[in-house]
């Protein structure tokens, strides 16, 4: 059962009350506190005294809670609990680099899907698997994968990094949660593209 009392301080500057948990806790404050100074006046420090007002009535006498609910907030006041962290949105995304270089489309566009098929996949080892893009633009050979949760991230970057895919050592991070690795192609670039994919559907 959580024990409250009531410590009142006496100066000239006036009074003040404070509620403390434990009744061990009052006696500690009358040691420390009662007749030390306080901005130049005298500090009187004793437990407070309680007095019934006008005629008593059981009738407006408060239900007493449960014992067991007591106990549980005293504990959650006074007890050590884990706490949770939340971790970031963009500690759930990972960035593979060099998974490919860009001007391997050219002639084979469908390189990106099979790239990307390969890596859901070899990242479903991990967990589930939000969504992956293939950045085919960026130079630096850009794949991003969402996992449901960071921890399923954090294990995939600690097994795959480092690893070879196609012959390239890759590298493999938690996004920085800013970085856009969308490169815009220019009209130019988006004609010789057009053709490259007319050319490959000849061949097929």
């Amino acid at each position: 059962m959580v024990s409250v009392v009531i410590s009142r301080l006496w100066g000239n500057f006036g009074a003040c009350l404070y509620i403390l948990l434990q009744v061990e806790s009052v006696d500690l404050a009358i040691r420390l506190l009662d007749e030390s100074t306080f901005k130049g006046e005298k500090l009187t420090v004793e437990k407070a005294k309680f007095q019934l007002k006008g005629e008593y009535n059981a009738t407006f006498r408060k239900k007493k809670k449960g014992k067991k609910r007591k106990t549980n907030t005293q504990e959650k006041l006074l007890g050590w609990r884990e706490l949770t962290v939340k971790r970031s949105k963009n500690e759930r995304i990972v960035i593979f680099k060099n998974m490919f270089d860009p001007k391997e489309f050219e002639d084979d566009p469908v390189a990106i899907t099979e790239i990307k098929d390969d890596v859901i996949k070899e990242c479903k080892k991990f967990g589930q698997v939000k969504k992956s893009i293939v950045f085919d633009r960026h130079p630096e050979g850009v794949v991003s994968v969402a996992f449901k949760e960071p921890e399923m991230a954090d294990e995939c970057i600690s097994t795959m990094n480092g690893r070879f895919f196609g012959g390239k050592r890759i590298s493999v991070e938690l996004w920085d949660g800013t970085t856009d690795y969308q490169v815009e192609e220019t009209s130019k670039e988006r004609e010789e593209r057009l053709k490259n994919w007319e050319k490959y559907l000849e061949k097929s």
